[in-house]
């Protein structure tokens, strides 16, 4: 699936996602006393890294629903909500709920404050510096940090740094092999793309988004047979999937179907 702004497949509390953070230091306060609403949390960023948006949503839902007092989730269903009376309901829950918070959590909620347009980029990124030289650390910090760099070439280092801290600390790190695979196809990096789109299926066979970003590889070369082929693979990961099914619809009809 390409990298968008916008039945839950229960993956084992055994899992050392690479979102979670020790107690101390200076990390973003993502989590509160209820064990329940934390482990949703945990998951819904998972699958929210992952790019599995439909997942995540319910995921961070449940957390709010489980306990109403967490500033996080109300950040990342802003972000994944459309213009409108229920992202501006987020915000300023998340505004409300921040305070109190340490620097780094204040400082992801002030993101609401940048204003778009032209630069956009370059002002959260200043942002994401500042919270990463507060917390370097943070693993969604640095996430966030390297995808807001300037050039395509800037990323890539960036995330390849991430790569090999997260397999030091034996973490997950398939989000960042979904950036990889993408930043280096729009290069022209062909051939490094697709390893990076392979290694995202091996490093994640439970996630229907690395399936779908291995359809999308082979759509975008135009072999639509080993395309359907994923496409499908990611319906049955997860069958809620809107792109898998539209996906699946279009190639048909590309295939005389």
């Amino acid at each position: 699936m390409k990298i968008l702004k916008t039945s839950i497949t229960i993956l084992t509390f055994l899992v050392i996602y690479s979102c979670s953070q020790p107690t101390q230091g200076k990390y973003i306060e993502w989590f509160g006393s209820n064990e329940t609403a934390n482990e949703f949390v945990m998951k819904g960023i998972s699958h929210y890294l992952n790019y599995e948006q439909e997942i995540a949503y319910t995921y961070f839902k449940g957390a709010l629903e489980v306990d109403p007092s967490l500033f996080g989730p109300h950040v990342v269903l802003a972000w994944m909500s459309p213009k409108g009376d229920v992202e501006t309901m987020h915000i300023n829950k998340a505004r409300e709920l921040v305070n109190g918070k340490n620097e780094n959590s204040r400082l992801l909620v002030s993101m609401f404050d940048i204003p778009s347009g032209e630069g956009l980029r370059a002002r959260r990124h200043t942002v994401w510096s500042k919270m990463h030289k507060i917390e370097p650390d943070g693993n969604f910090i640095h996430y966030y940090y390297a995808i807001t760099k300037a050039s395509p070439e800037e990323r890539i280092a960036e995330l390849e740094v991430i790569v090999e801290k997260l397999k030091s600390e034996n973490k997950s790190y398939s989000y960042a092999l979904n950036n990889l695979a993408y930043l280096n196809y729009n290069l022209g990096n062909k051939d490094v793309a697709k390893q990076f789109f392979e290694d995202f299926v091996k490093t994640y066979p439970t996630g229907y988004n690395a399936q779908d970003s291995m359809g999308e590889y082979y759509f975008m070369e135009k072999d639509y047979d080993n395309a359907l082929i994923h496409y499908k693979k990611s319906l049955e990961l997860f069958p809620g999937s809107t792109n898998g099914y539209n996906k699946i619809k279009e190639i048909n009809t590309l295939l005389g179907k």
